[in-house]
């Protein structure tokens, strides 16, 4: 079977390997997607406090946003196309032996590209239910990379007022729109505290960290209107980030941080993400912009980590 492999910073290569054969009590899956992920990124240059191991990587990794179809395991059926959430980050591999508990069925009818968002959205929608009621009130999503479109166009079908999406990125911005963002703000072109101040009159209610810098955090708090609530879901490069405490505790702010979706009950912010997407109550098919091969691979992990050719989602086919 052929699996990809990070051997050095910058170096993505595709290799022949064993077949993998299913483990006892886990579900053999032949992979047909896999999208990069922005935390999948330090693997590949190398860079960020959060990356700790050696080179070469693990075969397979780094990709944890993934579809298949099962090949052989107890509870599924050969064929059943299935979410897999591998649990080393290892799914660009043909073949995966997967524990059955890191995975999600899908419908048949559920396009592969559209079926792969289930992963990213089943992380927001995470995020989401600690967030309380939005009805009515005023968002600000602080980067607009794939995380941040999902958080934007969930906000606005739960009832949001406004939801303003920032940005540095002009064709970002305007896939914002798409998603549903009623008003938008280049960070690069005005000043993002007052753009948003001058749209809601004050400040927002909530304000989305989804971009992982020190900058978007300033952006954030600043934003906000006296006793809102700032969301931290973006993931810093460096384990210690700058933070405005003053402004934070002069407005009587709070904060609230979401990583994991499996926090909880692992598998049901994934279950509720796939009926979201599958009712079409969300529709993740404009973050999906750019199709790579395995042989591609090297060239899709360098388009994406570099935002390049107007990418929102890189996806790899098998």
């Amino acid at each position: 079977m052929r699996v990809v492999q990070i051997t050095m910073p910058w170096r993505v290569i595709l290799k022949e390997a064993p077949e993998q054969a299913r483990a006892p009590g886990e579900v053999l899956v032949r992979m047909e997607r896999a999208a990069l992920c922005g935390s999948d990124f330090p693997r590949f240059s190398g860079e960020g406090h959060r990356f700790r191991e050696g080179y070469p990587l693990p075969e397979g990794q780094a990709a944890h946003e993934c579809v298949g179809k099962v090949v052989d395991g107890e509870g599924f059926c050969p064929g059943e196309r299935v979410l897999v959430l591998p649990p080393r980050s290892n799914g660009l591999s043909e073949l995966l032996s997967v524990p059955r508990d890191k995975l999600v069925p899908l419908p048949d009818d559920l396009d592969p590209d559209v079926s792969v968002m289930v992963q990213p959205l089943g992380t927001v929608v995470h995020a989401l239910r600690g967030m309380g009621d939005v009805v009515g009130k005023d968002v600000a999503v602080v980067g607009q990379g794939p995380m941040g479109l999902l958080f934007t166009a969930s906000l606005r079908r739960l009832g949001a007022r406004r939801v303003i999406g920032v940005d540095l990125l002009g064709y970002r911005l305007e896939v914002a729109r798409r998603m549903g963002a009623t008003e938008v703000v280049d960070a690069s072109r005005e000043d993002p505290v007052g753009t948003v101040g001058e749209l809601t009159g004050g400040g927002v209610d909530l304000a989305v960290e989804a971009a992982g810098t020190p900058e978007a955090l300033v952006t954030c708090v600043e934003a906000l209107k006296r006793g809102g609530l700032l969301v931290q879901f973006g993931v810093p490069k460096e384990a210690q980030t700058p933070f405005p405490l003053d402004a934070f505790l002069r407005k009587d702010l709070r904060m609230a941080g979401f990583h994991l979706a499996s926090a909880g009950n692992p598998l049901e912010p994934y279950i509720l993400a796939r009926d979201y997407i599958a009712s079409g109550w969300i529709d993740p098919s404009p973050l999906i912009t750019h199709h790579f091969t395995l042989e591609q691979i090297q060239r899709a992990y360098e388009v994406a980590y570099r935002k390049e050719d107007g990418v929102v989602k890189a996806m790899v086919v098998f």
